[in-house]
């Protein structure tokens, strides 16, 4: 099999550069005359429309008062735009384009639950680890953003959504044991053990050993206005397969896979132990109640009884 090749990828830059050339064009303007108006040189012009470097906000300036669009102009609106909108990885926004319009979603997910059934405080946790040098506001722009994607389970026409995940994904305590418990139990409340509802999660056991989509993130779209595609994604970087061949081999190696999971009702047995497991975790964390009496009865042999008081010991923090 051939290694997939990061296909062409249209950016704010992109859309920049065709507007250019559009509002150009309608001028009757070649570049050597645009550039000379906007006194910029024509090998810029042309970067910029070819979206092979970023205006900056000075050749969005140049641009509107070369092209007579009074200030603040279009360009100076679309410059502001594309630098204050949190960024998406130009291969992921390409992706979100075709998850929208998808006629029927399959995922295999290696490491985290997949992002539309996430809870949004697993998110949380996954985005604070993940974008370490990340505002405040970059990370809830962040959860925005994803939280958007879930509109598609509401949607009348919610496509058949089918994930596999590794028996990994369930025992990572992303967020503590008391997160992944809730996340857990979302899961199950999305899912249809009968899987005749749209969201159906068969586990991967970790016993099946080697996989051909181990450690990595496979997702296949299937779209009504066009070929199918393939989505894969690594720690930084994601590759849209849009070839009908390579398409046509990342899904047989998805249900070759799918061949190795477990049933669906079984694999709502795995989530649902998993979740108690983590249950388990999260109350073997907090105090045992039923010591507290016994430390007021050490804490008031340790003092001492004075006006019907009884005197903290000596290391007790109350005042």
């Amino acid at each position: 099999m051939t290694t997939p090749q990061l296909p062409p990828v249209r950016t704010p830059a992109h859309f920049f550069g065709e507007e250019l050339v559009n509002r150009r064009e309608r001028l009757g303007w070649r570049q050597n005359r645009l550039a000379k108006e906007a006194r910029m040189s024509p090998s810029r012009v042309s970067q910029i429309e070819k979206a092979l470097i970023p205006a900056t906000l000075d050749n969005a300036r140049d641009l509107d008062r070369a092209l007579n669009d009074p200030p603040p102009g279009f360009f100076e609106r679309f410059y502001e735009w594309m630098n204050s909108i949190p960024a998406v990885p130009d291969w992921f926004g390409r992706y979100l384009e075709f998850e929208d319009r998808a006629s029927s979603i399959q995922e295999y997910a290696a490491t985290v639950v997949p992002g539309i059934l996430q809870t949004e405080e697993y998110m949380r946790a996954l985005l604070n680890a993940g974008m370490v040098r990340a505002t405040g506001a970059e990370i809830d722009a962040a959860v925005e953003k994803r939280l958007q994607r879930q509109e598609i389970l509401r949607r009348d026409d919610c496509p058949p959504l089918w994930y596999l995940l590794d028996e990994a994904v369930l025992t990572r305590p992303v967020g503590g044991p008391d997160v992944m418990a809730r996340q857990l139990a979302h899961v199950l409340e999305l899912s249809s053990e009968a899987g005749s509802g749209p969201v159906v999660v068969q586990v991967v056991p970790v016993a099946v050993g080697a996989h051909a989509t181990l450690g990595g993130l496979l997702t296949l779209l299937s779209l009504p206005d066009g070929p199918n595609v393939a989505y894969l994604e690594g720690f930084t970087l994601g590759q849209l397969v849009e070839d009908s061949v390579r398409v046509a081999e990342y899904s047989h190696i998805y249900n070759h896979v799918q061949t190795q999971a477990l049933s669906i009702t079984k694999s709502a047995d795995r989530i649902r132990s998993a979740m108690e497991d983590m249950q388990d975790d999260q109350s073997d964390t907090r105090p045992d109640r039923g010591e507290v009496p016994n430390l007021v009865v050490q804490r008031q042999r340790a003092g001492s009884v004075r006006d019907g008081r009884d005197e903290p010991a000596p290391g007790d923090p109350r005042p």
